[in-house]
């Protein structure tokens, strides 16, 4: 069974808030599912966990701050 996170869950593991990370959604360039439970509340997976990781890694490197 794969494991799901809630915005407010990977907000708390990026160490962003959930108003950052909504506007990382709306970027692109960034390919994440978009999976909803029952509330229609958007789901991530452990992969989008860690893609999330790298764009804010690559966006740190490249002089945007949080």
């Amino acid at each position: 069974m794969a494991l799901y996170f809630t915005s407010g869950q990977v907000a708390r593991k990026l160490h962003v808030s959930i108003s950052t990370l909504k506007r990382w959604l709306s970027s692109p360039e960034l390919e994440i599912s978009d999976n909803r439970n029952y509330n229609g509340w958007r789901l991530f997976s452990e992969d989008d966990v860690e893609t999330l990781r790298e764009f804010k890694k690559n966006s740190k490197r490249n002089g945007k701050r949080f």
